[in-house]
């Protein structure tokens, strides 16, 4: 037997052991997925011990850009982003890749979301935020502004991030913080700034109605969670690490009974 693994701090809320466990089992894979909560003075120390003792793991907050130095191959979207999510160990070689950016794109395609010609509004600074920013203006043409805690501190592909007071109007706000994560009910926007008819995206899948989706949805816009990016980036995972595909409909109906289970 094998396994696999995620890491990050925290990983409490994570469904994912779960639902690949059940993959595994349904796919007579001899393996085991566990979740991590990994301290970050202990990073190193997990790179180095997992080129012999692991298959893969995915990396969630607080780790996806600073493990990049502990890979020893990082594939386009990895280099252009700087965010690494999924690492796969090949004969002792660390080979990272970046899985957020299909499941990004999967949310996109499954709620028919198109970001074109819109004003998009990415709350976060952070590995995942990186990447949401690098699918939306490979693949579309949208007027983006990042929004962080500490506006003006770096660039984001040269957009300078700008603080709550600078928001103007917009059409598309997308949450890429951890805030609203269970048990969290913390909101990455003051409620009198979600405006009307909008579509708020969050990158949180647990719970399902996030406090920031609560009060889109109250305000006649459009809630989207994250749930579809979650399933497309672990059917990107098991492609990699296991080389198994798994359609779409499988992982939704085990997602869905493992998160009513949670």
């Amino acid at each position: 037997m094998n396994f696999s693994a995620l890491i990050g701090n925290p990983v409490g809320h994570s469904i994912g052991q779960d639902i690949y466990n059940s993959l595994f089992m349904d796919y007579g894979i001899d393996s085991m997925y566990i979740a991590i909560d990994l301290h970050r003075k202990n990073l190193p120390r997990f790179f180095d011990l997992s080129r012999g003792n692991i298959e893969g793991f995915n990396i969630t907050a607080p780790y996806k850009e600073e493990s990049i130095q502990f890979i020893d191959y990082a594939d386009k979207i990895v280099s252009d982003t700087g965010s690494v999510n999924l690492v796969k160990n090949q004969g002792g070689k660390l080979y990272g890749y970046n899985s957020d950016y299909a499941g990004f794109m999967m949310l996109a395609r499954k709620n028919n979301i198109d970001f074109s010609g819109k004003n998009v509004i990415i709350m976060g600074t952070g590995g995942a935020a990186r990447t949401v920013a690098y699918s939306i203006m490979q693949n579309y043409n949208s007027n983006i502004s990042i929004v962080s805690r500490n506006p003006g501190e770096k660039k984001i592909y040269g957009i300078a991030t700008t603080g709550y007071n600078d928001i103007k109007e917009y059409d598309i706000i997308i949450n890429c913080t951890p805030l609203g994560t269970f048990p969290d009910t913390g909101m990455p926007i003051p409620e009198n700034m979600i405006h009307n008819g909008i579509t708020g995206i969050d990158l949180v899948y647990n719970p399902s109605r996030t406090p920031f989706l609560k009060i889109v949805e109250k305000n006649g816009g459009i809630p989207v969670n994250g749930e579809d990016m979650f399933i497309g980036q672990g059917i990107e995972t098991l492609k990699k690490i296991y080389g198994i595909t798994v359609d779409y409909e499988k992982f939704y109906d085990i997602f869905h009974e493992n998160l009513r289970s949670k």
